[in-house]
């Protein structure tokens, strides 16, 4: 019967397509003329061959057992992305110089004394600068120098962010002078300035209150308010009651000095010029304490009202970014621990070191304000 089927579906295509006329093409210009081209017939052909294949398919997809079930699928294999290994923070010894139970350590190596603090940071890769202060006195040091601070008056010498300029109060011939040097030369002397240093007993003595990366130093106490510029000659003063009235410096950071208002109610970041004039950049929260990264992006600050008496210890400190959102970062002291306060200093521009204490005693941490994370490290 389909043997039928298919005779008679042929010998019908092939009568229909013989009867058809078959055109001659045109001859084209100065060409020979071409043959008739018999295309039609041949699709015609095709045709018929298409239709009879779709006989043929009808007729063995009806004869089939009824298996329609589709075609599996290929099997996708899905290449496992190994996860990421968890950040850590690195426990080597600090960087900076540091007090560990009352030791100091610069570049590694101990520095005999019996220590309360120190301030300072690497200078031109040749060697920790450094600021200190034991039961001896004040003491400054370039890696392995050492050197003691003597004639000061009895108020702390101060240390810039890059820790290549010491600014200090110091008796000479008689007087108070302004005076300070270059930790990279060996100490090298700056030409300083008489100053009245007024009564202590008063309150609010004088002092320095900042030393700039560019050797700008401010002095302010009982009234009065003094810019040096010590690379100015033989030393440039400018009042600062004239050109910035009211505002009080309370130190100096990588992303400039910390200002604040008589009353202490509003603080600020500011540049200030060598005419003595202050350029706000940064609004502060008002705090006990601060530090700011080597690259003035990120600000560790102790809320104001923190510290106090004797109080030795915090569990958290806090971090923000000073060009950025408000966003808060906190740090928590590793488990078991408080943070010793003023024993903060910035390593990097991600990495706090800080003192931690506990009943068992005295330990070392790095915080990571990237991470929003505390650990311990091996140090002392």
């Amino acid at each position: 019967m389909y043997a039928d089927i298919e005779e008679t579906l042929g010998r019908e295509l092939h009568e229909v397509a013989d009867e058809l006329p078959i055109p001659v093409m045109p001859a084209l210009p100065a060409a020979e003329p071409s043959r008739p081209r018999r295309w039609q017939p041949v699709l015609i052909g095709a045709a018929a061959v298409v239709l009879l294949a779709g006989a043929v398919a009808f007729v063995v997809s009806d004869a089939s057992e009824g298996d329609h079930s589709p075609a599996p699928e290929p099997t996708l294999t899905e290449t496992p992305v190994p996860p990421e290994p968890e950040a850590t923070l690195p426990r080597t010894p600090p960087m900076v110089p540091y007090v560990f139970e009352n030791k100091l350590y610069v570049g590694g190596a101990l520095v005999e004394g019996n220590w309360c603090c120190v301030y300072g940071a690497p200078v031109d890769g040749a060697g920790n600068a450094w600021l200190g202060w034991d039961e001896d006195g004040w003491w400054w040091g370039n890696g392995r120098q050492v050197e003691r601070l003597t004639d000061l008056v009895d108020v702390p010498p101060v240390i810039s962010p890059d820790a290549r300029t010491v600014a200090m109060l110091r008796r000479e011939g008689g007087r108070v002078v302004v005076t300070g040097f270059e930790t990279r030369f060996g100490g090298e002397g700056l030409v300083g300035f008489p100053i009245d240093p007024g009564n202590p007993a008063l309150g609010d003595p004088v002092r320095v209150r900042a030393v700039t990366n560019e050797r700008q130093v401010v002095v302010q106490g009982q009234g009065q308010s003094w810019l040096w510029l010590p690379d100015a000659g033989e030393g440039t003063v400018v009042d600062l009651n004239e050109t910035a009235p009211g505002q009080q410096v309370h130190g100096a950071t990588p992303a400039g000095l910390i200002v604040s208002d008589e009353s202490e109610s509003e603080f600020y970041l500011a540049s200030i010029s060598d005419a003595g004039a202050l350029t706000r950049i940064a609004n502060l929260p008002p705090h006990d304490d601060l530090a700011v990264t080597p690259d003035g992006q990120w600000a560790m600050f102790v809320p104001q009202g923190t510290l106090g008496g004797e109080l030795a210890a915090i569990p958290t400190l806090s971090a923000f970014n000073v060009n950025g959102d408000d966003v808060i970062v906190t740090l928590t002291a590793p488990e078991g621990w408080n943070f010793r306060v003023h024993t903060w200093a910035w390593e990097d521009n991600d990495h706090l070191i800080v003192a931690v204490m506990s009943d068992p005693g005295e330990r070392m941490a790095r915080c990571s304000v990237r991470l929003a994370r505390c650990t311990l490290i091996d140090a002392g």
